[in-house]
């Protein structure tokens, strides 16, 4: 089809007009999902998580779909090997029914990946392009989706969840190693960087920057639990405050 809606070929640039208003649509939507939950009942929340969840994954599947039709669909780069659309496909068994242990683990991994994948984005197709609509809305929604769930159900992570969710990616990583190898792919960019700019590039080449990110993971993972870390102080301060009038 001549739609654009169906090429692969509008491009995308980092820090475009674009990608900025990309960013602030998301945050308006986020604002929008956070207020809401605020005056759902516990139930009502859990069925908005669950419509959320089954939204992304309903739109992995249709944009793969529509990309297969469209003659490029490449196992090498579009399985949904990727935290972000992994996580995505997989978003109605995770998020169907809170749970700590599985939430901590998201809450790093999407917190620490997929909003970085939003800031510095790996897409090579621009608005009105379903590329562009899929990349937004897989990373978008796994943000919104995760801080839903933070707020409305009070799965705070803790300190050790942190190394907990360490060891699970590692875990990851060593499955995709043979994985990648065979498929010839760079599924997690294991084997080389993203073209478009991204924070890898600060990071030297393969495969010093696996190593150095495997360093730093836990940095990341440290950054997105401050403001758990706030929260715990400011609502501890005020329960003691509150009990002491």
């Amino acid at each position: 089809m001549d739609h654009p809606f169906f090429s692969f070929d509008i491009p995308f640039a980092s820090f475009s007009p674009l990608h900025w208003w990309t960013l602030v649509a998301f945050a308006g939507i986020l604002l929008l999902i956070v207020n809401v939950g605020r005056r759902l009942s516990a139930q009502q929340n859990l069925w908005l998580g669950r419509a959320i969840a089954l939204f992304l994954s309903v739109t992995v599947v249709i944009f793969s779909w529509i990309h297969s039709w469209n003659g490029l669909f490449n196992y090498k780069v579009d399985l949904p090997l990727s935290i972000c659309n992994l996580f995505a496909l997989l978003a109605p068994l995770l998020f169907w029914q809170p749970n700590f242990r599985r939430f901590e683990v998201i809450y790093f991994l999407v917190l620490c990946g997929t909003f970085q994948a939003m800031l510095t984005p790996d897409l090579y197709a621009g608005f009105p392009s379903y590329g562009y609509f899929k990349y937004w809305i897989v990373h978008g929604g796994l943000v919104i989706s995760v801080i839903h769930h933070l707020l409305a159900f009070n799965l705070i992570p803790e300190a050790k969840s942190m190394l907990r969710t360490f060891v699970w990616l590692n875990i990851y990583m060593l499955v995709l190693i043979p994985v990648n190898l065979t498929l010839d792919a760079n599924y997690f960019y294991l084997m080389e960087k993203p073209i478009n700019p991204s924070i890898l590039d600060y990071f030297g080449p393969w495969p010093f920057y696996v190593l150095v990110c495997e360093a730093l993971a836990m940095g990341f993972f440290a950054v997105a639990y401050v403001p758990i870390y706030i929260g715990k102080k400011y609502f501890s301060t005020a329960a003691t405050i509150q009990a002491a009038d």
